[in-house]
């Protein structure tokens, strides 16, 4: 099935191992109906088992380790304020599962916090960015994956940008009292959505509010990577062995930082 078929919105996306991409933006139904969700949970226990998983932290998590134990799973953890983007082959001629390369999703942050991580009955934990509506926008990066064979070719940055770009245009939208349900694709090619400055502009222009980025991550796995992309850490929560079926106590961070594009 091409994703097409569900009226996904795609556009062209950076060559990888010399060989043409597609980014598909989904939004929270068209995610529960992607048809190759499967895929996409593999792709991420995939990533999640590489930077977790055994020697990876010195064992804190099990080498088998799974972020995600169902599809829908990844729906249920986003909600329906929620949107994602996924970077994959272009489906293969006659049909078949494309290559998924990597994905990230954005959630809007609700002021009265949420269930964190891969972890089941999660205590909920209260968001910590600024949660004066009338100042601050928040929306929280997650599920950020790239295939572990394709570290290091800015795939990672790649989606990063596309969830900034799409929560200024969110958050405009907002500012501006519009009633939209879903988000439209906004450009013809990736070139296009990251550098489209003049729409850029006027939608961070429409935002009278900060917008805030927000995520957490294991400390020891993830906090120096995202420190080295301008986001603070704004609290750490110890959480105690066993949680997350980990071998001893471990820190989680919750991370910030204002988007500026």
């Amino acid at each position: 099935m091409d994703p097409n078929h569900i009226s996904i919105s795609t556009t062209p996306g950076p060559e990888i191992d010399g060989q043409p991409s597609i980014i598909s933006f989904l939004t929270p139904e068209q995610l529960n109906n992607y048809p190759y969700l499967s895929s996409l949970r593999q792709l991420i226990n995939a990533a999640f088992k590489f930077n977790h998983g055994g020697h990876a932290t010195n064992n804190l998590f099990p080498a088998d380790v799974e972020r995600l134990r169902s599809d829908l799973q990844i729906c249920g953890e986003l909600g329906p304020d929620s949107f994602t983007y996924i970077v994959s082959a272009p489906t293969p001629n006659g049909g078949g599962t494309p290559r998924l390369y990597a994905s990230a999703s954005g959630r809007h942050v609700r002021p009265e916090g949420y269930k964190i991580g891969p972890f089941k009955d999660a205590p909920v934990q209260p968001r910590q960015v600024p949660l004066d509506s009338e100042k601050f926008d928040a929306w929280e990066l997650k599920l950020l994956v790239v295939d572990p064979t394709l570290h290091k070719q800015g795939l990672g940055s790649l989606m990063t940008k596309l969830v900034e770009v799409e929560a200024v245009k969110r958050s405009a939208e907002k500012t501006l009292q519009r009633s939209k349900t879903e988000s439209t694709a906004a450009c013809e090619t990736v070139s296009d959505h990251l550098n489209g400055q003049a729409e850029v502009s006027k939608n961070k222009a429409a935002v009278d509010k900060k917008v805030i980025l927000t995520l957490s991550a294991a400390r020891e796995v993830n906090e120096a990577y995202y420190l080295r992309r301008g986001f603070v850490t704004t609290e750490i929560k110890t959480l105690p062995k066993g949680f997350g079926n980990t071998s001893r106590d471990w820190d989680l961070c919750f991370m910030q930082r204002e988007i500026i594009i």
